[in-house]
């Protein structure tokens, strides 16, 4: 019949109607009724924006972020993309541990970081926004370690990922000292 926030809006002016009733006992001030229904109007604002998925301190969306490990020791070759399969976080769903694909939930800044170790030979790894390489990242020798990092302005439906840089041979990555992660900044 109601839905909740209905009924929660029917109880506060409710009580604020008894409040002001009761507390002002013969003082007709408008200023006060003014002042306590622009609290009821900020706090029922307050109450939409929560129910819309927004945080209100701040006024942004609720975090969008993941980080995710590889399990396993993983061979890459010609453009393979990375799939790590172990998720930590995946705070909006927007990383695929299926693909290895992150898809931008909102327009807006992210930072993006990944971490490498290679096993055996060499390693070349790129970030990837949609079909364009952003930056490289490589470890020179067996196990050693190297990194990619980036923040980049991203559309709503936009997708990054790890790539195999193409112009290597086939390498290898070790798992469990392999992570990708990323995170919503700021919305545009």
């Amino acid at each position: 019949m109601f839905s909740t926030g209905t009924f929660i809006l029917f109880v506060l002016f409710a009580a604020m109607n008894y409040a002001l009733k009761s507390e002002a006992k013969g003082n007709c001030s408008n200023d006060r009724t003014e002042t306590v229904m622009e609290k009821l109007l900020s706090f029922v604002k307050e109450i939409k924006l929560i129910s819309s998925g927004t945080d209100c301190r701040n006024n942004h969306q609720k975090p969008k972020a993941f980080y995710a490990q590889l399990t396993k020791q993983v061979t890459v070759s010609g453009s393979d993309t990375v799939v790590f399969d172990k998720v930590f976080t995946n705070t909006g769903d927007a990383y695929d541990s299926k693909t290895g694909i992150f898809r931008a939930p909102v327009k807006g800044l992210y930072y993006f970081d990944c971490t490498l170790m290679s096993i055996g030979t060499p390693l070349h790894l790129i970030l990837m926004k949609n079909k364009s390489m952003l930056t490289r990242g490589h470890s020179f020798s067996n196990r050693d370690f190297g990194s990619i990092s980036g923040t980049i302005e991203l559309e709503m439906g936009d997708k990054v990922s790890i790539q195999h840089y193409s112009a290597a041979r086939s390498e290898a990555i070790h798992g469990e000292y392999a992570s990708f992660t990323g995170y919503l900044i700021s919305i545009s």
